[in-house]
């Protein structure tokens, strides 16, 4: 119970209790003064009724006419003669029910009066006895409408005494409201200051205790996120350009090229200038260093509609450009593009194409690609770039031999694969490595042709997301897990989504209705991945599938962390549950990026996870860093 309702109850029930008392006072009060004042009437009026049946000189009748004349008059209850002798004796009593007062409220009123006799005297003779008793139901009467009118008073004024409690309890106790709102938002991974200072003095002081704390954990993270930020720049941004350098190449390249995407691969574009030093020569130094940072936002530029971009200044006169989703014979035309874009850098800085040209070597890449292959394929395009007099851009590309089926094969088999629900996964156990728990499962599904030959996921997602089918391939597995008896129930599993999956007009949609039709069909805790590279690019974007998971209970994390972005406050702004990153970027780290990376998860409670390591010593290494979980590699299930 909330203290509002404590409080409330507590001073509803004193009120209800001291305005109960003040009514019972009053109208206990009341009833005894009626019944005084019944009996001093009755005492009057005995006399006088004395007097009456002492002038009718003992005659029988007009004794009974005088009694029946008072006794009609409603005053009395019971008028009694008795003669001297005993003779004569008339009796009338009022024994009629009362009309009107309930039979409860006469029974728990119960209004005493007494008989009050008195002789009939004329003159010295006593001529009897009469007995008289006041009549009650005037008391009844009054003191019930008195009750019911007690009553309603009694109501009103416990509603409006309630309503102004309500009020003032809501007034006083804003700050408290205030302050719990302050501590749901620091859960939330949100920095609520209270301008205004609460009136008590106690709530006062919780008030500058919750902001002093707030402040500071903000501090905490701001300084952590100035410091990441500060350390990325120094390990892995070129100065001049601001593009990433050699080092952030080599730890970025092998989930680069790994990455799923349309196509089935990518292109490199291996940029060379002839010399720098000429154009130091020729246009200064400063000069040079301008134009070589227009070339780069000339890279920029052209390249914006490729989201897994990496562009990167290798040394002094190489550039080294991957685009996953680059086909060089789209009509975008990058490297024609830079090519141009360059010599009209040239003409501005009046230098001749004579004395300082570009080369571009190309390498049309296949999903499988090693790191090393890559790199010396490039080189060899670049080379052969500079060694052809007709042209000086130049394309090495090779066909596919690991994936040879037909863009039709493959629709038959990814969509028999959503009709029969041909799934099959594998899970990477992510483990704390002091105490050998295991956190989650990290899922990987499989799909099977008509053949009942397995394709991995590694095979079949690029045609999955060439035929457009991300979005219901997906939601046929999120459905498979969520709503069948798998072998993951009860367990706490994570789903990489690709980002094809999140570009869909309707998979929002979709989604949701999916979650809606099937809330908390078994007790299978599943959480979504999404690539720090996606969310960086499309941050709304993703916010509102984030909600959409929030929503229904299920969680999101990040995968392939590698500190790509300027600013951390994203992830204050996500809150996501996890983040993973390669062991080799963890590794790469110097200890002041790293303690500002963990500073900042731990602020913000998200658990680091390192992925893709090669050497068991280096677990060592990591839990020296203070990151004690990891990825292992991928078991059949």
């Amino acid at each position: 119970m909330t203290l509002f309702k404590q409080l409330a109850l507590v001073v509803s029930m004193i009120i209800i209790v001291m305005l109960g008392a003040v009514m019972y006072l009053n109208y206990t009060s009341a009833k005894q003064n009626m019944i005084d004042s019944l009996y001093e009437s009755t005492v009057n009026n005995i006399s006088t009724l004395s007097s009456k049946i002492a002038d009718a000189k003992g005659h029988e009748a007009l004794i009974m006419t005088t009694i029946d004349s008072e006794f009609d008059g409603g005053y009395y209850m019971l008028i009694e003669f008795i003669s001297n002798d005993g003779i004569f004796h008339y009796k009338q009593v009022d024994d009629d029910v009362l009309e009107g007062i309930p039979s409860w409220f006469i029974k728990y009123t119960e209004v005493e009066t007494v008989e009050i006799t008195s002789d009939v005297s004329s003159g010295w003779e006593i001529l009897g006895e009469v007995t008289v008793m006041g009549d009650t139901g005037i008391i009844y009467n009054a003191l019930y409408k008195m009750f019911v009118k007690l009553l309603y008073l009694f109501v009103v004024l416990v509603f409006i005494a309630l309503i102004v409690l309500s009020i003032l309890l809501h007034f006083v106790l804003k700050p408290l409201k205030q302050i719990q709102n302050q501590a749901e938002a620091i859960l939330k991974n949100e920095f609520v200051i209270q301008e205004k200072e609460p009136y008590t003095t106690e709530f006062k002081e919780v008030v500058n205790g919750m902001n002093s704390m707030v402040k500071k954990v903000e501090d905490i993270f701001v300084k952590a996120n100035e410091s990441a930020k500060r350390n990325r720049e120094l390990l892995y941004t070129e100065p001049i350009t601001k593009l990433f350098n050699r080092r952030y190449l080599m730890l970025k390249l092998p989930d680069l090229i790994a990455q799923n995407n349309k196509i089935n691969g990518g292109t490199v574009l291996l940029v060379g200038l002839s010399s720098i030093e000429v154009m130091n020569q020729l246009i200064s130094r400063r000069n040079t260093n301008n134009l070589i940072l227009s070339l780069s936002e000339v890279f920029d530029t052209v390249t914006q509609s490729f989201d897994d971009r990496l562009l990167c200044r290798l040394n002094e006169t190489e550039f080294l450009l991957i685009l996953p989703e680059y086909e060089v014979n789209q009509k975008s035309d990058v490297e024609g593009q830079i090519n141009r874009a360059f010599i009209k850098l040239l003409t501005q800085n009046k230098i001749s194409e004579n004395s300082v040209h570009m080369n571009i070597g190309l390498y049309r890449y296949n999903n499988g690609v090693s790191m090393a292959e890559l790199l010396t394929r490039s080189d060899t395009a670049l080379s052969n770039a500079i060694a052809d007099e007709r042209s000086n851009i130049c394309l090495f590309e090779e066909e596919d031999t690991q994936n040879t089926l037909a863009k039709e094969q493959w629709r038959t088999i990814i969509e028999n694969a959503i009709q029969e629900n041909s799934f099959t996964f594998e899970s990477s156990d992510v483990v704390n490595t002091k105490t050998n728990i295991v956190v989650h499962k990290s899922l990987v599904y499989n799909i099977y042709g008509s053949d009942a030959r397995e394709y991995l996921y590694k095979d079949f997602i690029a045609p999955v997301i060439n035929l457009g089918h991300s979005v219901s391939m997906h939601i046929a597995v999120i459905k498979e897990l969520i709503t069948q008896e798998t072998e993951f129930m009860g367990e706490h599993c994570t789903l990489k989504l690709p980002n094809d999956f999140f570009r869909d007009e309707g998979a929002l949609e979709v989604l949701e209705n999916l979650f809606h039709q099937y809330q908390k069909n078994n007790d299978m805790q599943l959480s979504f991945e999404i690539a720090d590279s996606f969310i960086i690019k499309n941050l709304q974007l993703v916010k509102s599938f984030i909600n959409i998971f929030n929503k229904y209970g299920y969680s999101f994390s990040i995968h392939s962390f590698s500190g790509e972005s300027n600013d951390y406050a994203y992830l204050k702004e996500l809150n996501p549950s996890f983040i993973k990153a390669d062991s080799a970027f963890l590794l790469d780290q110097s200890s002041e990026s790293m303690n500002a990376l963990l500073l900042i998860t731990d602020s913000l409670g998200i658990k680091l996870i390192a992925t893709l390591l090669t050497k068991k010593e280096n677990i060592k290494t990591l839990q020296s860093l203070h990151i004690e979980m990891i990825q292992q590699e991928p078991t059949s299930v």
